[in-house]
């Protein structure tokens, strides 16, 4: 019998897969993606190539109903299993810098309460279900706002299968 420890510092939330959008920079290469779930530490997202555990990558992620989006440096601290998890490859980072202003967007964002809390342990091989999130309203958007940037307009779409 396995015991295992949430060693994690902060709440994780639950965000549904098709209204978030993570972006990766890694050797100079932009790649796009989807979240699953989001902290004030880390989160946990896909792309269709896996990073390598203990990798650095520059991420901005978009949530749904927030205007800004949340750019850090985050390194690589599990992979999941091809063999569990076969598509887009599903990564968990932890975030160690964040860009001015970003983490009090995402302390914002978290602070509103109306993200579903994302279950404190997960089996290894167990799917993940996306838990769809109710419609936002202009005054979350607004909750999460500090300046416009101008690529919020132009944000490419992603090409991972479980978006369709």
């Amino acid at each position: 019998m396995s015991e295992s420890i949430d060693r994690r510092r902060h709440p994780r939330f639950t965000v549904d897969p098709m209204y978030s959008a993570v972006s990766v920079v890694r050797r100079g290469q932009r790649e796009e993606g989807h979240v699953y779930d989001v902290s004030l530490s880390g989160m946990r997202f896909e792309l269709d190539r896996p990073a390598r555990r203990g990798s650095t990558l520059d991420v901005e992620v978009s949530l749904p109903g927030c205007e800004d989006a949340i750019r850090a440096k985050a390194r690589v601290v599990r992979v999941f299993d091809e063999v569990d998890d076969p598509g887009p490859r599903r990564m968990a980072v932890e975030f160690e810098t964040f860009s001015a202003g970003s983490r009090a967007i995402l302390e914002r964002y978290l602070g509103q309460k109306w993200l579903r809390p994302a279950p404190a342990q997960e089996p290894e091989s167990a799917p993940q279900k996306p838990v769809t999130i109710a419609r936002t309203t202009r005054s979350t958007a607004a909750a999460c706002e500090s300046s416009p940037t101008p690529s919020q307009a132009s944000r490419p779409t992603t090409k991972s299968a479980s978006a369709a």
